[in-house]
């Protein structure tokens, strides 16, 4: 009879320590090992060539249900080339890197061009994790694999004077 009222007690008391264990665990996870990634990010890509720099933004979707990184990649003189959208990511906490497919709109056509996916990784600063360098690749014609830098931005400009400013000062784009 005591093994069979062990047993009882134990059931839901096992169920609890392990809920209490998950709970504990996920918030020592995000108090020690935060991610910081929402804001306004400017890339350089470190392959010499037109069409170095981008600026866009990461935020987490609600609509959509997931984090976004949307944004405008620019020829050097600060004319929009295309937009780009996620159609789908994944932040993966234990790597630190964040995924994401996207599409792009070409500026001038208007037509949806092609799809490519990228990749950004995270390095540690103070007590959070911040974008510090990334990749992609994408289906337009002529496309190669191209790594780049990630800076945080305070705004993302939208006149072509500003924007090349931007490139300059902020990105390291040494003619813009």
């Amino acid at each position: 009879m005591n093994d069979f009222l062990l047993l009882i007690a134990g059931v839901p008391l096992g169920i609890l320590a392990s809920y209490s264990y998950e709970f504990v665990k996920s918030k020592t996870d995000r108090m020690f090992d935060p991610i910081e990634m929402e804001g306004k990010w400017g890339e350089l890509t470190s392959t010499p060539g037109e069409r170095r720099c981008s600026m866009g933004e990461i935020r987490f979707d609600k609509r959509r249900g997931m984090w976004a990184f949307d944004g405008t990649n620019y020829h050097n003189d600060g004319r929009p080339f295309c937009h780009w959208i996620t159609e789908a990511s994944y932040l993966d906490k234990t790597t630190r890197t964040f995924h994401y497919i996207f599409s792009n709109t070409l500026v001038e056509s208007g037509e949806k061009a092609y799809i490519g996916f990228g990749v950004v990784r995270f390095r540690r600063e103070g007590r959070v994790w911040l974008p510090d360098r990334g990749f992609f690749i994408s289906g337009n014609q002529g496309e190669q694999y191209r790594t780049h830098s990630m800076v945080s931005l305070d705004t993302i400009p939208t006149d072509q004077t500003a924007i090349r400013e931007v490139f300059r000062s902020q990105l390291g784009l040494d003619h813009a």
